[in-house]
Parts: structure tokens; C-alpha cells; sequence
């Protein structure tokens, strides 16, 4: 930070002319990017700039999760064997955030290590943790995706194609996941080198010295000899089974069916752990169409979840500890057309009548997505 000139050196009694507030504070956060036996720390100064009230002006989208299918989906169209063609390579940037230039006057408390009675740093690069620190990142990376010839998207700004190479980018973050030929991926990376601190976390394909497998959005692609396989995180299901674990073994089907009845609601605690455990299993229906509908029943009871759904939250983690792992299949294809297919359960649920809406977007034989 002090080689990238984040701050200026200041004093507080600027920073009260300026802004009529006092310097934010700030603090040191550590991050295990790792797991128990092989950490990997990650050490920020995270300014603590609080979103007193909503405002668009700080809002930073996110790709919605599609946006991956469709790029993996373009990479394993129009082939008919994993040699050559179209590849993946993901690009982290580090220090995202410091790469941003700030468009208002901030001032933060320094670091211990530097800190001085009445001096305080004035923010000349986005620090972590100020509010609008997502917001100009984004600005910023589109910015100089545009100058290397890159159209941004209209339905989502955090998708990227190329005008004259045959090159897909979305960012979801600090991650890029470019999808392209590897020479036009390998000007890419210059291109990237010359904008952003980066780090390449691999080149996913099927030539020699390619990764096998990567880890994009926490969600593990394989590259196989007949296509690209596709799965969410395994350990949101080892975490679900081991908070929820019964002496019950699993059962087929995810579902309960939902009678009326009278019972008490569940209590605080239970209440809570309910509630968390929905809200993963959601998190994981992203990923899962086998289990979207008994999720989505889930959340339905979660403002006030009673005995009979803690059941059915415990039902679910019985059918996941017996299909702990389903796998997304890109196999290569030629056809790539797109085919939704949709249909509406009216008024299914037999104690609040509501109904239910379901269907899925098919690009060839690769689905894109499910509802």
C-alpha cells in the first residue's frame, strides 16, 4: 500500500475542513484462503466505512451464475474431441480494489505500525472497506477492458466479449474467466499484465500442460475426454450432513409432502440453526435442480419454521448424505441452439395454495439454467 501511494500523508484537522467528520478507523482482517493443514493467509487494512443508509451509488454487480454455464458451454460447442479448440484460463487480480481511484474525499486512521498522534492518511487509491470501493473497481476493470477491445454487456456489465478475437470474459469479483483459443487467450494475458496485478490460476484444457481440473467460484470443473464436467463445492454437502446428521440413512427422494397441522413453533435456537441450514441448502440449489424444489419449500417456512419443517430440513440432508455429488455435463457438440422449456404447478401446496413455477434453459444439450 505504501509503494502504490494509497494514501497521503494527513492530519486530522484536514480531514475535519474536508469532510466535517472524523478519519474512519481501520483494522487489520486476516483470511485463511486455505483450510487447517494447508492455510493460506490473506492480510488486509480494511478501512471501517459504514453504509448508514442504501444508495445505488455504491452498488457493484455480480454475473449471474448462468453467465458461467454459458462460457463453459461455449467452449465445449461446435468440437467433437477435447484436442485444441477453445480453452479456459482464469485470472485472479490482486489488490483488486487498490487498482480503483476514489471519486470523494476519505480519510482513515493509519495502520498501528504507522500510526501518529493527529496524522491520519488521506485515501488517493480505493482501500478496502469503504463503500465505494466495489463500485469504482468495477468502473475501473471495464474501463480498461474497453481500451483492449472488449464490448461490455447490456444485460450485465460483468460479461465481456471481444469485437474482432473470438474471446468470452466474465468477472465475477477479482476472478476473470476468459474462454477463447490460446493464442487469443495468451494476448489476453498480456493485456491483463499490462492493466492489473494479476495472478494466473490456470489454463483449464485438453492439450498437454493444461489443467485437468480447477476451481472456479468455489465450483470444481474437469476436463474429460468426451466434455467438461461441472459441480458445485462438495463441502457445502459434507457441511450440511455434518450439522444435520440423523440416525436415519439417506432416502431417494429430497421432498416432504406438506400437511396442515397444529404445532408449536420452534424455538429460538432452533429456530436459528433452521435458518442457516435453509439458507446453505439454497446457497447449494444454485447447482442442484434435484434438490430446487424441496429448497425452495424450505425457505418458503423460514420466517416461522415449525417442528414438522426442521423434519424436512433433516429429509433433505438424508438425501444428500446418499447423493452427496451431481456433476453438470458439457459434452462436446456441434448444436447449440436454445430451448427453454417451463410449466406451472397452479395452486399445488395443499395447505397455502400458492403455486409453483419451474423450468430450465437448455443451450444444445447443456443446461444453462433451472428455476
Amino acid at each position: 500500500m505504501i509503494s502504490w501511494g494509497v494514501w497521503s500523508d494527513s492530519t486530522d484537522e484536514q480531514c475535519w475542513a474536508t469532510t466535517g467528520k472524523p478519519p474512519l478507523d481501520g483494522r487489520w482482517v486476516d483470511v485463511n484462503k486455505g483450510d487447517t493443514h494447508h492455510p493460506n493467509i490473506r492480510s488486509r487494512y480494511v478501512a471501517k466505512d459504514l453504509a448508514l443508509t442504501k444508495s445505488d451509488e455504491f452498488f457493484a454487480a455480480m454475473p449471474p451464475l448462468e453467465a458461467l454455464r454459458m462460457l463453459i458451454s461455449f467452449v465445449a460447442s461446435g468440437r467433437t474431441n477435447g484436442r485444441g479448440g477453445r480453452k479456459i484460463l482464469i485470472i485472479d487480480a490482486r489488490k483488486a480494489h487498490l487498482h480503483a481511484f476514489p471519486e470523494r474525499d476519505i480519510f482513515v486512521r493509519l495502520p498501528p505500525e504507522l500510526r501518529k498522534k493527529g496524522r491520519c492518511g488521506w485515501i488517493r487509491r480505493c482501500l478496502y472497506g469503504t463503500r465505494d470501493a466495489p463500485a469504482m473497481w468495477e468502473a475501473f476493470l471495464a474501463g480498461e477492458l474497453k481500451t483492449h477491445g472488449f464490448i461490455q454487456g447490456v444485460a450485465s456489465p460483468c460479461v465481456f466479449v471481444h469485437s474482432t478475437r473470438d474471446l468470452r470474459c466474465m468477472v465475477h469479483g477479482d476472478d476473470f474467466i476468459f474462454a477463447g483459443e490460446e493464442g487469443d487467450l495468451q494476448w489476453v494475458e498480456a493485456r491483463m499484465e499490462e492493466s492489473f496485478l494479476i495472478k494466473i490460476v490456470g489454463l483449464l484444457g485438453g492439450d498437454e500442460g493444461d489443467l485437468k481440473e480447477v476451481r472456479v467460484l468455489n465450483r470444481v470443473l474437469t476436463w474429460t475426454s468426451t466434455g467438461i464436467l461441472y459441480e458445485a463445492d462438495p463441502r457445502l454437502v459434507e457441511q450440511l450432513v455434518q450439522d444435520f446428521s440423523t440416525a436415519a440413512g439417506p432416502v431417494k427422494t429430497a421432498g416432504t409432502k406438506q400437511e396442515a397441522q397444529e404445532e408449536n413453533l420452534l424455538d429460538t435456537g432452533e429456530h436459528r440453526r433452521f435458518r442457516g441450514g435453509a439458507a446453505r441448502a439454497n446457497y447449494l440449489a444454485q447447482d442442484r435442480p434435484d434438490i430446487s424444489y424441496a429448497t425452495k419449500e424450505l425457505c418458503r417456512r423460514m420466517h416461522a419454521p415449525h417442528a414438522s419443517d426442521m423434519k424436512a430440513l433433516e429429509r433433505l440432508v438424508r438425501y444428500l448424505s446418499g447423493a452427496g455429488r451431481l456433476q453438470y455435463r458439457f459434452d462436446w457438440q456441434q448444436d447449440n441452439s436454445l430451448c427453454v422449456y417451463c410449466d406451472t404447478d397452479f395452486a399445488g401446496c395443499s395447505v397455502t395454495r400458492k403455486s409453483t413455477s419451474g423450468g430450465c434453459a437448455m443451450l444444445g444439450q447443456h443446461l444453462i439454467k433451472h428455476w
